[in-house]
């Protein structure tokens, strides 16, 4: 693509203590068929090396690094976007994750073609901490029907954007309030605040590798479940009341299968936050759920009750 012709796109990577996966992940940034891109690298307190490795990327591609205390991912994103971004469009990718080489050509020309999409997003791989693609693997449920864009609506129910393929438009973004910093899922509140006003895009293409090495943000099941519990609690003026009675009790029986082989306490919290709606999916949940709170009782010799 010409470079003087395309529209410049912020790219801001967060940060924390992934000195064994940053460099990867800058080089697939920097190294993209698209121009041009504007990289914003900020480092949220990081103890390890990545400070230092960082600085060596910086100094020989010349992008915006900051190493700063630690904030946490919403704020130092809002921090990044409203402070030194210039870019038309918005982009992220997570210091343990990396990129596709022209995922942003590909999504700039889509954007640039359909101006009444907010954003767009693709699929990814899902990789081991050697880079590794773990086949029939996924963290993010997959997207089910490739000719509809999600809505506000599937999304309360199932989401199944990655973070690291989201190309938003920058307007969008502030027309939106920016990212919500009482929450660790700063995306999903995201996508459901831009799906509520506007339309989402769908490219079915592998643009992005998410890295599972068991440190994951999304591996710790019980703060996630609490979290998407909040988000949609706080959205819940976004829905009519027949539908938030419905998505708030599948909600529930979704948390409570999750939960209840390894946080069976949290579990039946869950339980008791179903809202008189049943239909089979509930239903199927919640059998799932019982098995495993009654018959999965010990991990490594402890109790689960916790």
């Amino acid at each position: 693509m010409a470079e003087n012709n395309n529209p410049l796109v912020s790219v801001i990577v967060s940060c924390y203590n992934h000195e064994q996966y940053i460099e990867e992940c800058i080089l697939s940034i920097v190294n993209q068929t698209y121009k041009p891109i504007e990289l914003i690298v900020i480092d949220d307190g990081s103890v390890d090396n990545s400070p230092v490795i960082l600085r060596r990327l910086r100094d020989q591609y010349g992008f915006f690094l900051e190493v700063q205390a630690n904030m946490g991912i919403a704020k130092t994103l809002n921090k990044a976007i409203r402070n030194y971004s210039h870019g038309k469009y918005l982009a992220g990718c997570g210091s343990d994750d990396f990129w596709a080489p022209d995922r942003i050509e590909k999504q700039v020309l889509y954007m640039e073609a359909h101006p009444e999409y907010a954003m767009v997003f693709g699929k990814v791989h899902t990789v081991d901490k050697n880079g590794r693609i773990i086949a029939n693997f996924n963290i993010i449920d997959p997207v089910t029907d490739r000719g509809e864009s999600p809505t506000f609506e599937s999304l309360v129910e199932r989401n199944p954007i990655p973070a690291m393929t989201v190309l938003l438009r920058k307007d969008i973004w502030e027309a939106c309030g920016g990212y919500s910093e009482d929450t660790i899922i700063e995306d999903l509140d995201m996508w459901l605040k831009v799906a509520y006003r506007y339309r989402i895009g769908y490219l079915d293409d592998y643009s992005a590798y998410y890295r599972w090495h068991g440190n994951n943000a999304t591996a710790d099941t019980l703060s996630m479940e609490n979290a998407v519990w909040a988000i949609l609690q706080n959205r819940r003026d976004m829905m009519s009341p027949p539908f938030a009675k419905k998505m708030l009790a599948r909600r529930a029986s979704i948390s409570f299968n999750i939960l209840s082989r390894r946080h069976k306490k949290a579990a039946w919290g869950f339980l008791k936050k179903n809202c008189s709606y049943w239909d089979g999916f509930i239903l199927k949940n919640y059998a799932k759920g019982f098995f495993k709170l009654v018959f999965c009782w010990k991990k490594n010799g402890k109790s689960l009750w916790k």
